[in-house]
């Protein structure tokens, strides 16, 4: 089988995030020949864990921590982050509610 076949299908809509969410700060590559189906990413101001909370309201699940990387965040000197996964079965409305539940944060959070 060909590795193409099993890249996560919206991986090249997630740089579509900064121009959707105002603020939000991604991590790893950009280019999405690059990226794969893990997202990490903050808004700033709001931590992480409120974020996930948040967008649980709404169905929309993200991890929030250190996902086992403790020393990279230590580097990048952030407290944590957030973190979305998309895989083979995510569609772009997955991304776009994604979108939309980050826009709802902060606007709870920023008025």
């Amino acid at each position: 089988m060909h590795a193409d076949l099993h890249r996560p299908h919206p991986h090249g809509k997630v740089e579509t995030l900064p121009r959707e969410v105002p603020d939000i700060a991604l991590y790893g590559p950009m280019d999405p020949a690059l990226r794969g189906g893990v997202v990490p990413f903050n808004l700033p101001g709001i931590h992480p864990h409120d974020v996930a909370q948040v967008l649980d309201r709404f169905g929309i699940a993200v991890r929030a921590g250190h996902h086992c990387t403790m020393p990279l965040h230590d580097r990048l000197d952030l407290a944590a982050t957030a973190r979305a996964s998309f895989n083979v079965y995510s569609t772009r409305e997955d991304v776009d509610a994604l979108a939309a539940g980050l826009k709802e944060v902060q606007r709870v959070f920023n008025g």
